[in-house]
């Protein structure tokens, strides 16, 4: 009896031995927190994907190496990944903190142009288009593209991950034709204003003729009764009149010009 119970025993305990390898005992972990400028990146423990930045804090293994942080932006798919090696031990909670730089992609027509970097009083030369300039943080200042026989363009910094400005640049000689066509008409045009003027003044003066005849045989007409006279201040009326709206003519013109230049 007492060996058939030694026996059972034995047989269990070969049994339970039996089965701890098959029994998986949970690993350590560490609790991450990402912080980026890119909540939307992906965050991988190693070569596991663990969500995204806004997701965090994530639970990773303590063996884990690397955490690293890949975007996600369309615009920005020759970004290279982010990675930090881990270094905790197992219940730890770590900060890992990964800030994409900022890319500005610089192009011009023509291109070949030199890219500038202004930063107040500071000129830094970047490049000749098309030029890449990464940043570590927001870009402030202007970027200048300049070219010889060609008037320099501008554009200020944006603030996104990847950004991308094209330039186009004037040539000088065109611009000196444009000037010189718009100096031409506008000489040319000087002509209306003067004509208007003159106008303006002839018809006031031949008004103020005619209104002051018309006056003087109407005085006559008041003195003497004769009835013939009427029809010559009549006549001499109506030109002191006609003169008026030339006058008026002339003077709406100068005004309407002056005051669409």
């Amino acid at each position: 009896m007492m060996k058939s119970s030694s026996r059972l025993v034995m047989a269990l305990w070969g049994g339970l031995f039996a089965a701890l390898p098959g029994i998986s005992v949970a690993q350590p972990q560490v609790l991450v927190h990402i912080e980026t400028n890119d909540a939307s990146a992906a965050v991988y423990a190693d070569s596991v994907y663990l969500g995204l930045a806004s997701g965090s804090p994530y639970w990773v293994d303590h063996d884990t190496d690397v955490i690293r942080l890949s975007t996600l932006r369309a615009a920005a798919w020759s970004v290279s990944p982010l990675r930090e090696n881990l270094i905790a031990t197992p219940g730890d909670t770590v900060l890992v903190t990964l800030n994409f730089p900022m890319y500005h992609r610089i192009e011009s027509h023509p291109f070949g142009a030199e890219a500038w970097l202004q930063e107040g009083s500071e000129r830094r030369l970047l490049g000749r288009t098309p030029v890449v300039f990464a940043s570590p943080g927001i870009q402030d200042g202007m970027f200048h593209v300049e070219m010889e026989g060609y008037a320099p363009g501008a554009v200020a910094p944006r603030h996104d991950l990847w950004n991308r400005y094209e330039v186009s640049l004037v040539a000088l000689s065109e611009m000196g034709d444009a000037a010189g066509f718009t100096h031409s008409v506008r000489r040319g045009r000087v002509w209306i204003d003067w004509s208007a003027a003159a106008l303006a003044m002839v018809a006031g003066a031949v008004a103020v003729h005619y209104k002051f005849r018309a006056d003087r045989i109407n005085d006559d007409y008041l003195a003497t009764g004769d009835p013939s006279l009427r029809p010559r201040v009549a006549r001499l009326d109506d030109r002191s009149g006609i003169a008026l709206g030339v006058m008026q003519v002339g003077l709406v013109t100068l005004a309407v010009r002056f005051a669409f230049k």
